[in-house]
């Protein structure tokens, strides 16, 4: 009071009272902030709304979606996927929104190659192009199927339809007797996934980015479960050469080990759908809508797998008159060709989201695919064989078990370390080549 001459008690007042009247000046100030940001938003709902309105007037009035069904999770606009369609409108879509489904006009020449008798060569290769947009299809139905159930009978389903055009071809060239032809076509799919695939997905994801990144969990227990079926296919093939066990003994051995075999499949699934499921959400995209009705997926799955074993019976059987007529072994049908029918398109989806930097699905593809015929085809497979009394053994040739075991490896150190580079990618499409 002494230095500044005044009532410190209305000095200490009137600074309360500027602090106050600062606060409420600074609260009005974010208030007219906010308002006008709610202003912009508003706008721009409304400008979203007229936009979605004017899109869905126009695809109703041309009754046409420019975007396949297939590729649905990975649209972005979202008045697209909220148009209610009819179901014969979906399935229209579904068949002339892809080009790859117009090969499907190979379908009728098929079956004419067979009932008419034409060559060998011709009914192959007829069968083997008419096959490919049904395993297209055959997927979509699936995934309409998946759309009406929980989360756990959904993955299931992809899980059970997933490899169906492998199983379906195996199980024909089984029931023919091409045991050899069976399992290439089992190795072949293997690499084909682990290191083409895989290799592409690296490689072209890697000349748009730098570095991308990929759940590390998934991608262990992918590696791991490999390593186990290196172990299941080592167990009746060098076992055998080196200690001349009996033929018999060789298929008791492989039957036992593929129990074994789907018994840790099964453990995946529960791993991945039911434990651990909260890690691979983000990687699985948006939930299917859906867009058909449940028995008219249902109906299209048993339509379509019935139809790919008609196809398939007859490609089987043309294989001797094709190796015969063009030279080619029936080893590298297996491996090679025979792969291609089930996961051409499903290979181009994979490097097309690696490309988008989703890498997660792009692993899921590749890595999730080779885990899938690896544990649970191959030895359904020599189930198969047993209930139909075949002698399918998992007695594969040591030098394709060498190529998968080293194979397994390399992708295991490329994948320890959850980043991806073009080089890597390199690395594994050169694999695939020398192989």
């Amino acid at each position: 009071q002494n230095l500044t001459g005044s009532d410190p008690r209305q000095a200490f007042v009137d600074a309360v009272g500027a602090g106050f009247q600062k606060s409420v000046r600074r609260i009005k100030k974010n208030e007219r902030c906010l308002r006008m940001k709610l202003e912009k938003i508003k706008t721009e709902r409304d400008l979203v709304n007229d936009l979605s309105r004017e899109e869905s007037a126009l695809l109703t009035s041309s009754k046409s979606i420019p975007s396949p069904l297939h590729t649905r999770s990975f649209i972005n606009n979202e008045s697209i996927r909220s148009v209610k369609l009819s179901s014969l409108e979906v399935f229209r879509n579904m068949i002339f929104g892809s080009p790859t489904n117009l090969m499907l006009l190979f379908i009728p020449f098929a079956v004419a190659s067979h009932k008419l008798n034409w060559s060998p060569t011709a009914v192959f290769v007829l069968n083997f192009l008419a096959m490919i947009p049904l395993a297209t299809l055959l997927g979509d139905f699936t995934e309409e199927a998946a759309a009406h159930t929980n989360q756990t009978i959904g993955g299931l389903l992809n899980a059970s339809f997933g490899n169906a055009v492998e199983v379906v071809v195996a199980v024909q060239a089984l029931l023919a007797g091409e045991y050899r032809v069976v399992q290439a076509s089992m190795i072949g799919s293997i690499f084909s996934n682990l290191l083409l695939v895989l290799g592409s997905c690296f490689f072209f994801g890697g000349l748009y980015y730098s570095e991308q990144e990929f759940q590390p969990m998934a991608a262990t227990a992918n590696m791991g479960l490999l390593g186990l079926s290196c172990i299941a296919l080592v167990l009746p093939t060098p076992f055998a050469h080196y200690y001349e066990i009996d033929d018999v003994d060789v298929l008791t051995i492989s039957r036992i080990t593929a129990v074994f075999m789907i018994f840790m499949y099964a453990q995946l699934l529960f791993f991945q759908l039911k434990t651990h499921s909260s890690l691979l959400a983000d990687a699985a995209g948006e939930e299917g809508e859906k867009m058909l009705p449940f028995y008219v997926a249902i109906l299209g799955l048993v339509a379509l797998t019935g139809l790919i074993a008609i196809l398939s019976e007859f490609l089987v059987g043309s294989i001797d008159g094709f190796c015969n007529e063009s030279g080619i072994s029936r080893t590298f049908t297996g491996l090679i060709i025979l792969p291609i029918v089930g996961n051409a398109v499903e290979h181009l989806t994979a490097i097309s989201v690696a490309m988008k930097d989703k890498m997660d699905l792009a692993m899921g593809v590749a890595v999730g695919s080779s885990t899938q015929i690896s544990l649970f085809v191959t030895p359904l497979i020599v189930l198969v064989g047993w209930a139909t009394d075949r002698p399918m053994t998992l007695n594969f040739p040591p030098f394709e078990i060498t190529l998968f075991i080293l194979s397994v490896i390399v992708v295991a150190i490329l994948v320890s370390y959850p980043r991806s580079n073009w080089l890597e990618g390199s690395m594994l499409i050169t694999t695939y080549m020398m192989i």
